[in-house]
């Protein structure tokens, strides 16, 4: 065990922009304790070590900078995960709670027994594993100093917690978590389930169904315009099926081919980027007519832009606008996630080029 007090008294300090002098008025000390605590010539007293505590935010382990043999614990969670991985609950759990004994402020050690407890309520609707489970997460909560996952923060441990409570019935509780967690609509899905599947409130379900199928667009658009271009870079022709289906799943949202929408802002650049793939994988002439259909879409797009959601499945108000940051036409679109996002290469010069033959060539048609 190592102890580094002196230390993280003074840098903590020093980030609170706080004078010796004034964190000694705050506890009530004198300048001269400070000092010491700083140089390593003594120590606070425990209640002196609890209220630096609460005022640095960060708990009593990491203020003081314990830290153990990261294997022990490492070792213990591989443990119960492995008892977890075969559906052994008691194993699992048995292992946690000797663990938690010795190290009970142990970030990792108290979220990985937390998802433990909430493995048990799942599988078997546990109400004492999921009052356990959430107390751990509370207590995760209050550790998230010590977290060095960047996926793992308060709102997605309060959404496990939710997720707990939904299980076991407890509808109000979940609600009362996702509501007040529903940053840019992320839990607008969830809080749609528990009102149209869990108490059957329709009405209610319609609020939250539209802003979750906006945003679970936008998740998929981007994911696999992400995916494609992961997929090109390692030379895996897998880039082309991803665009092929992205566009599909844009299709399939329209009600009516013909009523421009703001996906249809997107879909050129989704073609133009398939055609660079297509043309690198040696799909010429499939890639010649995606460029040329991309072309004309952005064309018929720029000449009535339209920044809804009309002609969509699902979306119950489709006047809503919506914004992004690709520009305000498509063909501002285009070069902003194509032209100028993929690597110079002689298929992207070639699909280039014929873009701008295209434009070159309806340009001049529509000014005879």
């Amino acid at each position: 065990m190592q102890i580094r007090l002196s230390e993280n008294i003074r840098s903590l300090r020093k980030e609170h922009k706080l004078t010796q002098e004034q964190l000694a008025d705050a506890l009530g000390v004198t300048v001269g304790a400070v000092y010491k605590w700083e140089t390593g010539l003594s120590m606070p007293e425990i209640r002196l070590l609890m209220e630096l505590a609460d005022l640095f935010e960060v708990s009593v382990d990491s203020l003081l900078g314990y830290t153990m043999k990261s294997g022990n614990v490492q070792n213990r969670i591989e443990q119960m995960v492995s008892f977890l991985a075969v559906k052994d609950y008691e194993r699992a759990i048995a292992e946690s709670e000797k663990a938690l004994r010795k190290y009970p402020n142990n970030f990792l050690l108290v979220y990985v027994s937390a998802q433990m407890y909430m493995a048990k309520n799942m599988e078997e609707r546990n109400k004492e594993a999921m009052f356990k489970s959430n107390a751990l997460f509370e207590h995760a909560i209050s550790l998230l100093d010590q977290n060095t996952d960047s996926s793992i923060n308060e709102v997605t441990i309060l959404n496990l917690m939710a997720n707990n409570y939904m299980v076991t019935g407890e509808m109000d509780r979940a609600l009362e978590i996702l509501k007040k967690n529903n940053i840019c609509n992320i839990n607008s899905s969830m809080l749609a389930s528990v009102y149209a599947v869990g108490l059957g409130q329709p009405d209610e379900a319609s609020k939250y169904i539209e802003p979750a199928m906006i945003e679970a667009i936008g998740i998929v658009s981007k994911t696999a315009y992400a995916a494609s271009f992961a997929y090109a870079r390692k030379n895996d022709i897998t880039c082309i099926s991803a665009l092929e289906w992205l566009i599909g799943f844009l299709d399939s949202l329209k009600t009516d081919p013909e009523t421009i929408s703001h996906v249809d802002k997107f879909k050129p650049s989704y073609l133009a980027l398939l055609a660079i793939w297509e043309e690198k994988f040696g799909y010429k002439d499939k890639a010649e007519d995606h460029i040329k259909e991309a072309y004309m879409l952005a064309m018929r797009f720029d000449a009535t832009p339209a920044y809804n959601m009309n002609g969509l499945r699902f979306i119950s108000h489709p006047d809503a606008v919506s914004v992004d940051i690709v520009g305000k036409t498509a063909c501002e679109a285009m070069d902003y996630l194509v032209f100028d996002r993929v690597p110079k290469s002689k298929a992207s010069q070639k699909i280039k080029r014929l873009w701008d033959e295209l434009n070159n060539k309806y340009s001049s048609m529509g000014r005879n």
